[in-house]
């Protein structure tokens, strides 16, 4: 019974990207994928985005502490012109800890297919926002399309309470 009930959890908490606007889930359905959900501020956005090895002589790219470092290919449609959100003139792709501390700029993203990069991180939040400009040090802008790291699926259930023998 408590292991039905904690696969139950589990299912409950997996990621659903076609049950989410933005993102279908044939765009990103694999181990490497990343579905892209918009936001209210540009409902009508698509996209899903791929992580593929960085460049490296070694055929696969490490930070030095052992992190793969991936080049993100974002795919987007139904962007609309920055300038129509504000003061804006682009969309820049962040990488972001799941605890939304740290943002580190990837790249511009355009409509069709941008790479951006390196991700270096093990789990992290992919957010694609609009900006006054494409290089800037800290994001302001609303954020147009985000999504979730495949390896940010896992989640540690160990603090819920059916796993402390705590009634929910």
């Amino acid at each position: 019974m408590r292991l039905a009930l904690a696969a139950a959890v589990l299912l409950a908490a997996a990621p659903l990207p076609a049950a989410h606007s933005g993102s279908t889930l044939s765009d990103a359905a694999g181990p490497y994928d990343i579905a892209l959900f918009s936001t209210p501020t540009a409902p009508a956005a698509r996209g899903h985005a791929r992580l593929v090895y960085a460049p490296s002589p070694f055929g696969v790219a490490v930070t030095a502490d052992g992190r793969a470092r991936y080049d993100v290919q974002i795919t987007a449609s139904a962007l609309p012109a920055p300038s129509t959100l504000g003061a804006f003139s682009s969309y820049v792709a962040w990488e972001v800890t799941p605890d939304l501390s740290r943002w580190t700029r990837l790249g511009v993203v355009a409509k069709g297919t941008s790479t951006v990069g390196p991700a270096e991180l093990n789990k992290f939040l992919l957010v694609i926002t609009a900006e006054a400009d494409s290089m800037p040090a800290a994001h302001a802008g609303p954020t147009v399309l985000h999504g979730t790291s495949p390896s940010g699926w896992l989640q540690s259930f160990l603090t819920h309470p059916l796993f402390r023998g705590v009634a929910p």
